[in-house]
């Protein structure tokens, strides 16, 4: 029987540096017009990509319709073309290219087999013409919507080993981003909150109930439940799941302002 060879052992050191190269980058940028240009270039300079986008939208869908996306290279004037004529036709809008991509994070034009023929088109009369011989595209999750963050490239190919450490990227990628905002975020929304509040505020980003505050906080429950609506009326936020995010987005940010060492890669879930 023939071992299946972990993921450690199929990168190159290299490989292995550019990954926490990236994921430092993406820590230390926060958020905002900042993250995307320091992931951009970090992808660009660390794997050797010529050409590299970033797209955000609040669903997937909407991503192809960012009307101010980030482009670099010989993608950077192709903007007005894209939005005219090939938006709807992007190879990675495809419902394979979605599914890939929101499930592993990574997807690439060669494993998009059977191409229809408006994406056909897509390859042949749009990518090709500017040397882009090579596509392919991460997928993050935000705390503001999704992202796609594409590749484009002239003749190398990816390599097998190629594949393994961008979806290696992808997962350890993903697990950050989801407290990251895309847009910029100019005001804290916790800022007006008092400490018990915030306080408060904590533990149902901790996921307890009214019941566990109370307890925790020795109140009642009436009490947090109004504690939790002034919060509401403060922040702006709508439901427990936005506020929870904001916590944890503030957090990362306090977390990598005070720098954080050396990341450690999360293990690979089977």
């Amino acid at each position: 029987m023939t071992k299946h060879r972990a993921w450690q052992d199929q990168l190159s050191r290299k490989q292995m540096l550019g990954i926490l190269a990236v994921l430092d980058q993406c820590e230390e940028s926060g958020g905002g017009h900042a993250f995307k240009e320091g992931l951009v270039d970090a992808i660009s300079t660390y794997f050797g990509v010529r050409d590299v986008t970033f797209f955000h939208g609040r669903t997937f869908p909407d991503i192809f319709d960012d009307p101010a996306p980030l482009l670099t290279g010989a993608a950077s004037p192709l903007l007005p073309t894209y939005h005219d004529r090939w938006r709807d036709k992007d190879i990675f809008a495809l419902p394979l290219s979605r599914r890939v991509l929101t499930t592993s994070g990574f997807a690439s034009l060669d494993e998009l087999s059977h191409l229809p023929s408006p994406q056909r088109s897509y390859v042949v009369d749009y990518l090709r013409p500017h040397d882009m011989y090579t596509a392919s595209a991460l997928h993050l999750p935000l705390a503001d919507g999704e992202a796609l963050i594409g590749m484009f490239g002239t003749v190398r190919p990816w390599d097998e080993s190629d594949l393994v450490a961008m979806r290696v990227l992808a997962r350890q990628l993903r697990t950050r981003t989801v407290t990251v905002a895309a847009a910029e975020q100019p005001v804290d929304p916790l800022k007006g909150l008092t400490p018990r509040q915030f306080e408060v505020a904590e533990l149902v980003s901790d996921g307890l109930s009214n019941s566990e505050i109370a307890e925790r906080l020795f109140l009642s429950e009436l009490s947090v439940k109004k504690y939790i609506s002034r919060i509401f009326d403060t922040t702006g936020h709508r439901n427990r799941s936005e506020l929870a995010i904001a916590v944890l987005r503030r957090g990362h940010r306090s977390q990598a302002r005070r720098g954080q060492g050396p990341h450690r890669l999360a293990p690979e879930v089977t």
